[in-house]
């Protein structure tokens, strides 16, 4: 299978062997034929909308999904006796596994297409939700989220190349409903788990829903036409082979071109990405100690407010190519970190709101612009493998920096350990603030 890209018109014909085959069912790019018969099935030429709608959907919903448990650990540790540190574990499976799948396969999709990954990717994070809603014990659960993210690494770099695909005049418009998804999604799922979680079974029914409606997205995603990803190719253009050797891991590559751009994206998602995962994972804790409360609905809106304020802010403030707006959204995002361990220590639960949703705004404002910078810069015949090596770098923000703190949760306490992730991130993005400030030399 093919991506999402759409068909078009004018569909032409090839004779292979005394057949008949139209391109827009077997693709020349791919080999050998035999295995394209599978592509008949997809005669569904939706229009572009539609298309963007199906890869974006698949994309929040997959992220909703992986963060439908952060108001439930704490029914999981009463109920099968877990430590602080072992929930941080759990979130840091996650992304234990959906590192090594971006680094193996994140190129995949530039040789196969988009939906190749997408549609497996789909089912697979189905999967992942009834392993962890039927998980009896700690491994279980961390089976789950294990499953959960191969599912994530498997659609990421696909998911967003795709929408690059799909509206290669508009990759601001691309970008935008990337980083928006995925913040949302994140931001969603706390929410979302919180409501489902109300019924008489709150382990079980969050998790089977979901997966219920993920099953349902596979199936237009099956029957949408499939078509190859990058430029256009000339009628007279030979035919791509895909070959067992492209498909190899290969090393982590950098764009040729905006690579100062890519590394100052890079290190804003790894930044912002340690941030969310140590906020999301002690979020609840922070608001039931702070507002006396155990109510997971309101755990879970705290939980959302630093990334649900960024999604709102790649969405309704348009990406800047201003250097100090840049610098200055870092220093928010810093700032808004001190303001939530400030009322901790106040007793404010004012603080607690205000420094999340600017924290979450500023990091949305900076983070977008560059990310779309570095996303119009890339090679469309590329942009799903280089598009991989930057969630990849991102995404470990989210692993080793959400255990340590789980251990010295475990050892110190909430507030002083909260307290020095908060200080050595504030340093990060104040230096990372003046490394975007800096004027670039010229050659």
């Amino acid at each position: 299978m093919a991506d999402l890209s759409p068909a078009g018109s004018g569909l032409r014909t090839a004779q292979f062997d005394g057949r008949r085959l139209s391109e827009a069912l077997l693709p020349l790019e791919l080999a050998p034929r035999a295995q394209l018969q599978l592509s008949a099935i997809s005669r569904w030429n939706a229009l572009r909308g539609v298309r963007v709608g199906l890869v974006a959907g698949a994309l929040l919903l997959m992220l909703i999904g992986a963060n439908l448990a952060t108001p439930i650990y704490s029914l999981l540790q009463q109920r099968m006796h877990l430590t602080a540190l072992d929930t941080t574990i759990l979130f840091a499976f996650y992304v234990f596994a959906l590192v090594p799948v971006l680094a193996v396969v994140g190129h995949w999709s530039d040789h196969l297409g988009r939906r190749a990954l997408i549609l497996p990717a789909v089912a697979l994070s189905a999967v992942g939700d009834v392993v962890f809603a039927t998980a009896g014990g700690f491994w279980q659960l961390a089976a789950g989220r294990a499953v959960q993210g191969i599912a994530v690494g498997l659609t990421t770099g696909a998911a967003g190349a795709a929408l690059g695909d799909l509206m290669p005049d508009h990759p601001t418009r691309a970008a935008k409903i990337t980083l928006a998804c995925s913040a949302g999604g994140v931001a969603l799922g706390p929410v979302v788990g919180a409501l489902l979680a109300g019924g008489s079974d709150p382990l079980l029914s969050p998790f089977l829903l979901h997966a219920v409606a993920l099953l349902a997205l596979c199936v237009p995603l099956a029957l949408v036409h499939p078509r190859m990803p990058g430029r256009n190719r000339a009628p007279a253009a030979p035919p791509r082979i895909t070959t067992p050797a492209h498909l190899r891991p290969q090393r982590l590559r950098l764009p040729r071109t905006g690579r100062r751009e890519f590394l100052l994206a890079a290190a804003a998602g790894f930044i912002s990405y340690a941030v969310f995962g140590v906020y999301l994972s002690l979020a609840p804790a922070f608001a039931a100690k702070l507002l006396h409360t155990d109510s997971k609905l309101i755990g879970a809106v705290v939980a959302a407010l630093l990334l649900g304020s960024s999604a709102v802010a790649q969405l309704l403030v348009p990406p800047t190519a201003d250097r100090l707006v840049i610098a200055l959204g870092m220093a928010g995002l810093a700032t808004g970190l001190a303001l939530v361990v400030a009322a901790q220590y106040t007793g404010t639960p004012a603080l607690l709101f205000i420094g999340s949703v600017l924290g979450g705004a500023c990091q949305g404002i900076a983070f977008r612009s560059l990310f779309t910078t570095t996303v119009a810069a890339m090679n469309p015949e590329r942009r799903g493998s280089e598009l991989s090596s930057l969630w990849i770098i991102i995404y470990l923000g989210s692993s080793l920096p959400i255990v340590a703190v789980g251990a010295l949760v475990q050892t110190y306490g909430l507030l002083p350990a909260t307290s020095g992730f908060t200080l050595l991130a504030a340093l990060l993005c104040a230096a990372l603030a003046i490394a975007v400030a800096k004027r670039p030399r010229t050659a």
